[in-house]
């Protein structure tokens, strides 16, 4: 009996160290495919010095291959004053992500019949009526941004916990046809804002909920949710402007443009869903045929969009690989916030990132250019940002260098007698108007609360609207100091 008990004790001895040892070494071998990821070695080593140079507070990334997370990585603080890091199960403003994740909503409606993608919109929205005269729109015109409507008024902003117009209230001094339905590309809040109002009526339910059902519960997105909660708020990290200033909680009016909160992992599994199917991607929701519709470029884009991108889908921005290849992506960014992801669906590979700060678009640039060398293509079209930014500090300083130098030349010739003050002739009039309105662009620009210049070019916008202000002022002194005739 006493040597049985020894036996039985001895076995459970044996087995509690082959498990002791056989969990760690799981838990490593788990961990290998992450550590072994050439590309999550090259971000590892590079993200902090982007972050630090371009003033990026915080930041997730996760990149899929073949549908499965080969690397992940959080980087900075949600919170530096409280001393909390980021962390995986942050949950984020993902700004307009938010729009082809409503154009899954719509496709949903399209799918049950409910309606159809050449309806007019107007057929089917009955609790808000636009302008009289709004020409017929149709929902595919509003999911590919080619209805011809303007972007809105991004910058108005709410305290959660204050007074909130409804969305049909705010529409009345927002809503503006700034082209015809059809002709082009104009990127729209406004537009993703009536299906938000299509949704509703159709369904009877509030935006919110429906998307949670049809949507985000199916694709199993965690805790994405265009509600707004305390609980999901206190998982927000801190976010922070172009001028790295804290940025306090708020809210939209809208939310099927811009007011998903999700954290990485449901934006990722948003993404997943995207893929061909032997790929991982979910048909809980869409088949196959409504999402290769979405992904289908339905407007060509062109002008400021057009720089890194080819086309827009129902939802999406779609682009040609330079090995052929077919990819969509989509980026948010508003007070606070920037997002992205970029997804090749026939062969599942894919990047998200969130960033708790304005300033990560250039951040976001280089680490696509990364991710597409890995890819074996040229660098995606979103991560020309990169190279702009590159042309902007190059151009702040020749102008600040050509400014300095002119302005030296002007101090010494006035002051050896070369130079004297004279009512400008109609050639130097001409350039005093031109230093003028040099002058007055530099002041406008920085009146804006908002500029897509200050986004591409986070910190050096400053410098190169100072180095341009001087060049102003320079032209204007060489207007009215004029060289001594020769006698």
């Amino acid at each position: 009996m006493f040597a049985g008990q020894t036996l039985q004790g001895w076995h459970k001895t044996a087995r509690s160290a082959v498990l002791a040892l056989c969990v760690p070494l799981a838990l490593m071998l788990s961990a290998l495919p992450l550590r072994a990821e050439p590309l999550g070695a090259v971000l590892e080593a590079r993200i902090p010095s982007l972050m630090a140079r371009h003033g990026v507070e915080g930041l997730n990334v996760i990149v899929l291959r073949g549908g499965r997370e080969v690397w992940a990585g959080s980087f900075g603080m949600a919170d530096a004053q409280a001393g909390q890091p980021m962390t995986r199960d942050r949950v984020f403003r993902v700004e307009s992500i938010s729009k082809p994740v409503t154009a899954w909503g719509v496709m949903h409606l399209v799918e049950r019949g409910d309606v159809a993608l050449d309806d007019v919109a107007w057929d089917h929205v009955t609790s808000w009526a636009p302008p009289e005269g709004t020409p017929p729109m149709t929902i595919r015109q509003l999911l590919s941004s080619s209805a011809g409507l303007g972007i809105g008024d991004f910058t108005a902003r709410y305290p959660p916990d204050g007074p909130v117009p409804t969305l049909r209230d705010s529409m009345r001094g927002d809503f503006a046809v700034i082209g015809e339905p059809g002709a082009g590309f104009f990127y729209s809040n406004i537009g993703y804002n009536v299906l938000e109002i299509l949704i509703e009526d159709v369904t009877g339910q509030p935006f919110s909920d429906f998307m949670a059902e049809a949507v985000l519960e199916p694709l199993d997105a965690g805790s994405a949710s265009f509600a707004w909660s305390p609980a999901l708020a206190a998982q927000m990290p801190v976010g922070h402007g172009l001028q790295e200033q804290r940025i306090a909680l708020h809210v939209y009016a809208a939310r099927a443009p811009g007011g998903l909160l999700a954290d990485i992992d449901g934006i990722a599994a948003f993404v997943r869903a995207g893929m061909d199917a032997s790929h991982g991607g979910a048909r809980t929701v869409l088949t196959d045929a409504s999402v290769a519709r979405m992904h289908q470029a339905q407007v060509a884009v062109g002008g400021v969009y057009g720089v890194v991108t080819d086309g827009y889908g129902l939802g999406h921005f779609t682009e040609t690989l330079s090995d052929g290849r077919h990819a969509v992506w989509h980026g948010g960014q508003g007070y606070g916030w920037m997002s992205h992801f970029h997804l090749v669906p026939e062969t599942g590979d894919a990047i998200i990132m969130l960033a708790n700060s304005q300033r990560a678009w250039p951040l976001f640039a280089t680490v696509l250019g990364e991710w597409s060398g890995k890819l074996g293509v040229a660098p995606v079209g979103m991560a020309r940002v990169a190279q702009v930014w590159t042309l902007g500090l190059a151009a702040t300083i020749a102008l600040a260098l050509s400014a300095g130098a002119q302005a030296l030349r002007l101090a010494i010739a006035v002051k050896r007698g070369r130079r004297r003050l004279l009512r400008p002739g109609l050639w130097r009039g001409m350039l005093a108007i031109g230093g003028g309105a040099v002058i007055a662009l530099v002041l406008w620009a920085a009146a804006q609360e908002y500029l897509i210049l200050h986004s591409v070019l986070p910190g050096l916008s400053l410098w190169l609207g100072l180095a341009t202000a001087a060049a102003g002022v320079v032209m204007v002194l060489s207007a009215f100091w004029a060289p001594k005739p020769r006698s």
